[in-house]
């Protein structure tokens, strides 16, 4: 009589090498028991606006000569499918139809007072940086100047909704790893993930050493799948097969199962058998299913602080640690973390709240540095990110630059999505099965903290937000205008994509069309 075993059985050998099984008759009473694929969910955040103070978003500053030019504002295109990238989304070229830009967004807030008792629901409290803060992340009104979220995050929403079944409840990281300015911390600019409830008790610490991060992440694990599991155990056992490491066991298991469950069996250990050999002929690193990837090694070292503000201050060897690497290596890690469903939720926080991290190297690389794209007319522009929203370069200001280093961030959110779209899964990929949203901390138009001046980089008004991935029945690939709707709306549809069951945010209830 044929044996009963559990569907989750594997055949465990020497030095610790198990082989899972492929599903067999003895395995189910009735009928197989069907594998749903997981839905992921990833947020990047860019610590600067949109524009630059008192420039229009067709003007600009480039090596002395005042200009007027359209296509460097991110949102300066037509609506709809089709429209031409500008200069930040071209780190996106050739992925058009994996994302989706909504645009002229808005957060209210009262014009009239500055009492915190005043801000209207899921309003932004009239003293930026920190007042627009709590609702572009969790959709909660903001009471103070305090970089605070006062409910919870969209991925801690995520999070929530699948604890439990990961190895991880999300992964939090950030590759700005210092504030950089003397004599100042960064005071709560720090955190965009908080638990439930939201407020300073439930912020969430985000890792800041890729390489703690990898060792958190894959330090002792297997992947748990048959292919990546026998090239896990070929790399670490010196390429002793894995059947034979369970000979004794296979050979127990053949002569209790049916003639059936036995001839499934023989084709499965012939298919690793074949895997094995071509695993053999395999480079160190494979793409594609879920496996360990190589140890990022020693974090690159942090820069010293400067005096902030503008070219002259920010000295050279200053405010930099090579955010550019850091925030490569924390999204290789999100994509792998996705792929073995270590976690299916993930923030990446690529610059801090008001960042002044030195753009110079960024600023000078750009059109060098993998995935970035030199825009027209650039003549690099110097300071660190926070005053370069504010003209700290005489020489270079307004539009193209805050364009250029916008759109270096954005070519750490193409990194993620490219690598996504290039790791099948099911009869499609993993981004097919993810979505991810890309937002910055500012737009730009009227300013927030005097209600009338135009133009401003202080401003919760003209935001945009990118989405990315087809989980949920998302139909990427369009400009979509929304209507000065709270940026809120367009989380909460990401969310409803990534498996959420409800319809608000904080004080946000609905959604954007896209």
């Amino acid at each position: 009589m044929a044996v009963k075993i559990n569907r989750r059985a594997v055949l465990r050998g020497i030095a610790g090498v198990t082989v899972a099984l492929p599903w067999l008759e003895c395995m189910a009473p009735t009928r197989a028991i069907a594998q749903t694929i997981p839905r992921r969910y990833a947020l990047l955040f860019a610590g600067q606006a949109l524009g630059g103070d008192n420039y229009a978003k067709n003007s600009s500053r480039v090596d002395g000569q005042n200009i007027t030019e359209g296509g460097h504002y991110i949102a300066d295109t037509s609506y709809g499918r089709g429209y031409a990238l500008t200069t930040p989304l071209m780190p996106l070229q050739g992925m058009e139809n994996d994302f989706s830009m909504i645009s002229n967004l808005a957060i209210p807030f009262n014009q009239s007072s500055t009492d915190g008792s005043a801000v209207p629901s899921a309003g932004a409290y009239r003293d930026f940086h920190g007042g627009g803060s709590s609702p572009l992340l969790s959709g909660t009104r903001s009471t103070s100047p305090s970089y605070v979220c006062n409910g919870i995050t969209s991925d801690q929403v995520i999070a929530d909704l699948n604890d439990g079944q990961t190895t991880h409840k999300s992964l939090v990281v950030r590759a700005q790893p210092s504030f950089y300015v003397s004599g100042y911390s960064f005071s709560g600019r720090q955190y965009i993930s908080y638990g439930a409830g939201g407020g300073s008790g439930a912020r969430i610490e985000a890792q800041a050493s890729p390489e703690v991060a990898y060792r958190s992440l894959f330090q002792g694990f297997v992947p748990d799948d048959d292919d990546a599991a026998a090239r896990f155990d070929f790399e670490l056992r010196s390429r002793r097969s894995v059947l034979d490491l369970v000979l004794e066991k296979r050979a127990r298991l053949m002569n209790n199962i049916g003639r059936a469950d036995e001839q499934r069996l023989e084709r499965h250990f012939d298919e690793i058998r074949d895997l094995e050999n071509r695993i053999s002929a395999l480079p160190p690193i494979a793409s594609g299913a879920c496996f360990v990837p190589p140890d990022p090694g020693a974090d690159p070292p942090i820069g010293g602080d400067h005096d902030g503000g503008g070219s002259g201050s920010v000295t050279p060897g200053s405010g930099y640690s090579d955010e550019h690497a850091r925030s490569r290596i924390f999204a290789d890690l999100i994509h792998m973390a996705f792929v073995c469903d270590l976690t299916r939720s993930a923030s990446l926080q690529i610059t801090a709240f008001q960042s002044h991290m030195n753009v110079r190297p960024i600023a000078d690389g750009l059109g060098t540095l993998p995935g970035t794209t030199r825009p027209a007319r650039w003549a690099s522009v110097g300071g660190d990110l926070h005053e370069v929203g504010h003209n700290g370069d005489p020489n270079n200001r307004g539009q193209i630059p805050s364009a250029g280093l916008l759109g270096w961030h954005i070519s750490h959110y193409a990194y993620l999505i490219d690598k996504l779209r290039n790791t099948p899964e099911g009869g499609g990929n993993v981004l097919d099965n993810s979505v991810l949203v890309f937002t910055a901390e500012a737009g730009h138009g009227l300013q927030l903290n005097d209600g009338s001046s135009q133009n401003q980089t202080h401003s919760v008004e003209n935001m945009v937000m990118l989405v990315a991935g087809r989980a949920g029945g998302l139909n990427p690939g369009a400009h979509f205008d929304g209507g000065r709707q709270h940026p809120a709306r367009v989380l909460i549809r990401a969310m409803q994509a990534a498996g959420y069951g409800g319809n608000s945010l904080g004080d946000v209830t609905g959604t954007v069309d896209f």
